[in-house]
Formats: C-alpha cells, structure tokens, sequence
C-alpha cells in the first residue's frame, strides 16, 4: 500500500501566493513573514509545509507544523487549514512509523472538522477521504485488517465521488485507494470486484493522460499495474491460473492506458498471461496463439530472456500434447 498523497487534500488558498512562492522556491526559505497581510502570511505558511513535504524535508515539516498548530493564532486559522495540517502530521508520523502518534493527529484533525460547517466541499471531503486511506495505511501495518477493509472502502468511495467533481485533482489518489484493495482485502474475488466496479471510473482519469497534470495519474496506474501483475504471480504460484488470467487482463488493460505501444513491459506481461493460459485446458491453445505472436516482438526488442521463455514454453506445451497423444493410443 503506498503512502498518501499529500497535495491532493491541500485546501484551496484564497491568497495569490505565486510571487512569493516562486521566491522561496528560488531561496528554499519563508520571506519576513511580518512585513506581509497576516491571512497572506497564514496561507503561505501552510503553502510552506506542503513545500517541504514535497521536497523530502520531513524534520522541517514537523517542526513548522508543531510551531503552527501549538501557536495560539492558530484560532484565526480556517478550519480546513488546521485540519489538513494534522493529516500533514499525521502523514509524517506514519513515515517514521510512529503509529500511535499518527492516531493522535488524525484524532484532532477530526476534532477540528466535526465543526467545519461546509461539509460537503471538495477540500472537507478530500481531507475526509484522506484520512481514512492514512487509518488504512495503519490499522494494515498493525494487524488490525477488519478496520482497515471499512476504512479502505469509505475512502474509495469518497475519492470516487471526488474525481467525478475534479478528476485532474483527485484521480491520482483514487488510483492509489483502488491499488491498496491488493494489499487490504484478503479476499480475491472483492479484490476483483472493486477492480470490476472502477474500470468506468478508470476510463475517466485515463483520458487526462495526455494533459500537463498527467504525471501522478501515470505513476498511480504503473504501481497499479505492477500490483496486479504482482497478485496474478502469487495466484499462478498457488495452482489459481483462473484468477491469474483475471489479475493479468487488468494489469495489461490498465497498462494499455499508459503506453499505446508494445514494449518490454507489455511483452513480460503478455507472457505471464500466457503462462496462466496455459495451465487452463480449455485456452491452451490461446497461450499458444499469444506466444507465437510474442516472439517477433520480444525478438524486435532484442530481449533475450524473453525469447528464450517463449520458446520454452512452445516447446514444452508440443511436448506435452505429444505425451497426452502417446498416452491416449496406449490406453
């Protein structure tokens, strides 16, 4: 399961903050704070936190969060601000492991909210979406799988109705909620259920893949296509080539989306699937019509290894009609 991403839940700031933050930006550092309007200061010190999550300066995050949310102007705050800086700390405590400080910060980010009056906005529900995908993250890593399964779900269901509002906004992160179904549910068949129910939504933010924002969704469908391939592996091992085909359809469909190309991703894939086919009586003979076609493209891309198990494969499926063909005649 990866980690949150943070900037998807960020509220919405009412300031006009580019000159200021394309200078610290250039300097890495807050300017004199004093010298600016105080509702600019608030919002670009919260703009600041982001900044230096983003950058991987996890120490000054926590230090500029604590010195924000322990100051007594954070009353003044909007209370969306205040909340998403306990998700932020939240977020950082989960980096260090630190779990039950993790379930203190989201425990006040939800005192905070409880009094947000707008509760169906994009940045209250981001917030909402995002901390539930945080007390998954936990509850999985310490065992407690019942409470992260509903937590999962909740947060899926809430980034879905978000990215059906602002789909460059927050698609990446239902991506992210969609992929954590492999490691969460332990059951295959809701694993593939929530695959089954997404493939509508995954059409949506797929087709912002060519815009400029396009980068995040592109890495999220990668680690879902990686996953997919990497439950299809663990079901081939465990003797279930059935619901391997399943898991490697999805990771080839989801990985078409990224490139409209065959490259050497898509030709380990399609052999996997292959390998799966294989082991199914009835589709033998589509495992050997696709590693026929396989071995001019693994040929073209020069990819030796690949070649090899193609050819392999084809040789061992001859020799094993041969000895069914041999058996049968002698019986």
């Amino acid at each position: 399961m990866k980690k949150l991403l943070i900037e998807e839940s960020f509220p919405t700031l009412k300031s006009d903050l580019k000159a200021l933050t394309d200078q610290v930006k250039q300097s890495g550092e807050l300017p004199d704070m004093e010298a600016l309007d105080p509702a600019v200061a608030s919002d670009l010190r919260l703009w600041y936190v982001k900044y230096l999550m983003l950058h991987d300066r996890q120490h000054d995050a926590a230090m500029s969060i604590d010195e924000m949310v322990f100051d007594d102007s954070v009353a003044s705050f909007p209370l969306l601000h205040h909340a998403w800086l306990w998700l932020a700390r939240m977020s950082l405590f989960i980096d260090s492991n630190d779990y039950m400080l993790a379930l203190g910060s989201a425990e006040n980010a939800l005192n905070v909210l409880v009094n947000v009056t707008t509760k169906r906005s994009e940045d209250f529900l981001g917030i909402v979406a995002s901390l539930l995908y945080n007390l998954a993250y936990i509850h999985n890593k310490t065992d407690d799988n019942a409470r992260a399964v509903k937590e999962l779900t909740k947060s899926q269901k809430l980034f879905e109705r978000l990215v059906k509002r602002n789909n460059a906004r927050f698609s990446p992160m239902l991506v992210y909620a969609v992929e954590a179904s492999t490691t969460i549910f332990k059951s295959h068949i809701k694993q593939m259920n929530v695959f089954a129910h997404y493939q509508t939504t995954t059409e949506l933010y797929t087709a912002m893949l060519g815009d400029k924002d396009s980068e995040k969704v592109r890495i999220a469908l990668a680690n879902l296509v990686d996953s997919l391939r990497n439950e299809g592996d663990l079901m081939l091992q465990m003797g279930n080539a059935r619901n391997a085909v399943k898991f490697y359809t999805k990771a080839l469909r989801y990985q078409k989306k990224i490139s409209d190309t065959m490259g050497h991703k898509e030709l380990v894939l399609s052999i996997s699937l292959a390998k799966a086919l294989l082991r199914l009586v009835n589709r033998r003979a589509a495992a050997e019509q696709l590693l026929n076609s396989l071995l001019p493209l693994a040929q073209r891309l020069e990819a030796t290894d690949e070649i090899v198990e193609i050819e392999q494969l084809l040789n061992n499926r001859n020799k094993n009609s041969n000895i069914m063909s041999m058996l049968k005649g002698m019986s």
